[in-house]
């Protein structure tokens, strides 16, 4: 087995892949690996909502997983190591028949072009499943990282008062069994001729790396460092990823304080 292996759940399956690019963004590895071009690329900047796919992560504390919606675009395709990922292909469920989001979208007249829409949806399916009649200021909260410039969004926001109306059916969810199966207790270490990509598991380890390379570019979610290889066309020759470092992850709240660890998603903190 090579040594740049990640190995991660899409759609139901596991997949295991080689990487041999660290910045290579996870939309390029949808659309032009797997061919799977329903998630589209609008700016390349995590701003327009086009490559919305989910991420799907077992709670730290032993809860339910959560469903988090990303930018494909600016997401790195190492970081989805041990992960679970849901593009819009994979909303059917064993039916075949539509998710309630996409009945819900269909049947509130919600897409025009349809440019935009794979990326509603799947932000939308992310809030199905925080809850159950969602409020207005959650539904917009929601969908403030999609833009559409057809339906002035009031039908996609009927859509979201709605879904939950529908029946779930064979609806797809997690797969807790498939993210034991490509858990990585220890550090992820990617070497591709010399660029490299670490993702340490605890503190100590993400130390000990940035001691040794002092140098590297530290990511956590990669609004700013992803539009440095999107934008900016940078060669990042060593990448430490704080999205795996436990320590890095807490989120406290005690009596006097709040605590928010450093690779805490803003979506999560507030």
């Amino acid at each position: 087995m090579a040594a740049n292996i990640i190995r991660f759940v899409l759609n139901g399956a596991v997949v295991e892949t080689e990487v041999v690019d660290p910045t290579r963004t996870v939309l390029q590895f949808l659309r032009e690996d797997l061919r799977l071009t329903g998630t589209k690329e609008g700016c390349a900047e995590g701003d327009c909502g086009a490559c919305t796919v989910v991420l799907v992560e077992p709670d730290r504390d032993g809860g339910d997983a959560a469903y988090r919606a990303i930018n494909a675009c600016i997401q790195f395709l190492p970081t989805l190591d041990g992960r679970e990922l849901i593009t819009i292909e994979g909303l059917c469920g064993s039916d075949r028949g539509l998710h309630p989001v996409q009945a819900a979208m269909v049947d509130s007249h919600a897409s025009q072009c349809g440019f935009c829409t794979p990326g509603f949806v799947m932000s939308l399916f992310a809030l199905y499943h925080a809850g159950p009649s969602p409020s207005r200021r959650t539904i917009d909260d929601a969908l403030a990282g999609n833009l559409c410039r057809c339906t002035g969004y009031r039908p996609i926001i009927a859509a979201a008062e709605t879904m939950h109306d529908y029946d779930g059916g064979e609806a797809p969810a997690a797969h807790p069994e498939l993210l034991q199966q490509v858990e990585r207790t220890g550090d992820l270490a990617i070497d591709c001729d010399g660029r490299r990509f670490f993702a340490p598991a605890d503190i100590r380890s993400f130390g000990r790396l940035y001691a040794q390379y002092p140098e590297a570019t530290i990511l956590a979610g990669g609004t700013d460092v992803g539009l440095w290889v999107t934008k900016q066309f940078r060669d990042l020759d060593t990448i430490i990823y704080a999205g795996r470092v436990t320590e890095m992850l807490d989120l406290r709240t005690t009596d006097t304080h709040l605590e928010i660890g450093g690779a805490v998603p803003l979506s999560q903190a507030f």
